[in-house]
């Protein structure tokens, strides 16, 4: 049974509409947003994510390049990589579960860092751009559901 992140062809591309996070956002929506997150900077080859941790926060890629990975056989199977604008971490954000694979950065990269404490302090402030980041995510979610699907069908 194929995870999450396993996309049809190996390597998955995503596009602007399936994986960027407030895509029809305002300047001053990402203003706000960015007063509820955590910048974090990462060097190339800097592990971003642990498989198996259990923490919750959320990420969003505001520079740089990173890759999810898995163990395998002969090393590592990269299974997608995210550029500025894309999300990680969504998974264990809403249910709470173990980080579902190791992400590291392929470059310099800075990530802005989305505790749920935080996003819950976002919605009470701003419910209108909680439930749009609430949606957004969603839709990120159900993309890489159906690219998991179709790959699955082949």
């Amino acid at each position: 049974m194929p995870s999450l992140f396993d996309y049809p062809g190996g390597e998955h591309q995503p596009t602007a509409t399936q994986e960027y996070l407030l895509r029809e956002g305002s300047d001053q929506d990402w203003a706000t947003l960015n007063r509820y997150t955590h910048s974090r900077r990462f060097h190339a080859g800097e592990v971003v994510i642990s498989q198996g941790d259990s923490d919750r926060a959320l990420y969003i890629v505001t520079d740089g390049v990173l890759e999810a990975v898995l163990p395998g056989r002969k090393g590592f199977r990269r299974l997608s990589t995210f550029e500025a604008g894309s999300v990680i971490g969504e998974l264990s954000f809403f249910d709470g579960g173990p980080r579902s694979a190791l992400v590291r950065a392929l470059t310099d990269a800075e990530l802005a860092m989305l505790t749920v404490d935080s996003f819950n302090a976002l919605g009470s402030a701003h419910p209108a751009l909680a439930r749009t980041l609430l949606f957004d995510l969603g839709r990120i979610l159900a993309g890489r559901l159906r690219a998991v699907q179709a790959g699955s069908a082949n």
